[in-house]
């Protein structure tokens, strides 16, 4: 079986710094609510592994997606922007 190559004009994102920071980011808020993932799970209405995924830094997200998650965590997007960026 021949590995997976990302389509001509794709950029390979898994795991990229800013996946990364934005992991760290999420687990960080989540830890400081005491929230588990299957916490943000009922929350949100989405499965536990979205968040997994997320955290992990092989999933990232929207700006709408982005926007959501401020809104479950309760926090301001733009110092989540700003806490974000400083990872």
């Amino acid at each position: 079986m021949e590995a997976y190559k990302p389509k001509r004009g794709e950029a390979h994102l898994k795991a990229s710094p800013k996946r990364i920071a934005l992991g760290n980011w999420l687990r960080e808020q989540r830890n400081a609510k005491g929230l588990t993932m299957r916490d943000m799970a009922a929350i949100s209405g989405l499965p536990h592994s979205y968040f997994g995924k997320i955290e992990q830094g092989i999933r990232g997200l929207d700006i709408l997606e982005f926007l959501e998650l401020c809104q479950w965590l309760g926090v301001d997007y733009r110092s989540a922007i700003n806490q974000i960026s400083k990872l």
